[in-house]
């Protein structure tokens, strides 16, 4: 089940990339891989997503995260354009996020 999980994400016609609470990302899918690539960016595992953002988008990315850490209830949480989506634990903590576009 795992592996079609995978596939799924992985082969999505959305570009999709996952951070940690503290903006690290840790897995572009292949549509995200091709675009950054396209941009001139290589081996973004580990990089901070807030480099990729403008600068008045990164305090809107961090409060984002926060709200999203305080209320364990809440899902998603949208920044202008952009959907940041909430991924817990089965505890409901907050352990990373996705945008997905």
């Amino acid at each position: 089940m795992e592996e079609i999980l995978v596939n799924i994400i992985q082969y999505m016609d959305k570009r999709i990339i996952f951070a940690d609470n503290y903006h690290t990302i840790r897995y572009l899918n292949r549509k995200a891989i091709e675009h950054y690539a396209q941009k001139g960016y290589h081996n973004l595992i580990g990089e901070s997503v807030l480099s990729f953002h403008k600068p008045e988008t990164k305090q809107k990315l961090k409060d984002a995260v926060w709200t999203l850490e305080k209320n364990k209830d809440m899902m998603q949480y949208q920044i202008n354009n952009t959907i940041i989506y909430a991924v817990r634990n089965q505890n409901k903590e907050l352990i990373g996020y996705y945008e997905m576009y």
